[in-house]
């Protein structure tokens, strides 16, 4: 199977930026115990009303500004499959979710782990790589979330945890 090769320049440019992004949001929506330390698995652990959430973070630099109404899925690359199959391993225990930045970090898509667990898998020929594998995930599975706007303080409890449910997990909620 190809795969992209790692890219150590780019890894230290957009590792810090989409964990920094993701914790800042984290902590404005409640979540606790936030640990974005290296461990080669996924990038963010943390957990909400007591149960544990795990958080994999990636820029697609090729999504400038608004998402284009002709890409009509979300790819992810199947080497990502390893966290999939950790998080069955260890019993499916709290909430895998997958979220790809805009190059800006501005807005992201949020993917539930099982939807993306359950996509289909196709072959690509990219820059990076030719015949590479990649989780096609449709957009109608997917939640588009603007970060900067999605500050749920000062809303009221009941509001807020609504919110955050539609913007996590709503196809299968933990």
């Amino acid at each position: 199977m190809a795969t992209k090769k790692f890219d150590k320049k780019l890894y230290d440019q957009a590792d810090p930026l989409s964990k920094g992004v993701m914790v800042a949001w984290l902590e404005r929506n409640g979540y606790k115990f936030i640990n974005p330390e290296e461990t080669y698995g996924v990038d963010i652990t943390c957990s909400k009303d007591d149960e544990p959430a795990f958080f994999e973070t990636e820029i697609k630099y090729s999504w400038i500004k608004e998402w284009p109404n002709e890409w009509g899925e979300v790819r992810i690359p199947y080497r990502k499959s390893k966290i999939i199959n950790k998080w069955i391993r260890d019993g499916s225990k709290g909430v895998l979710t997958f979220v790809i930045f805009r190059n800006d970090c501005k807005q992201a898509w949020f993917i539930d782990g099982q939807i993306v667990r359950d996509a289909r898998v196709g072959r690509l020929n990219n820059k990076y790589a030719s015949n590479e594998q990649f989780y096609h995930i449709n957009v109608n599975d997917a939640h588009i979330i603007n970060m900067k706007d999605s500050d749920l303080k000062g809303l009221e409890e009941d509001r807020s945890e609504m919110i955050t449910a539609a913007f996590i997990n709503v196809k299968y909620p933990a």
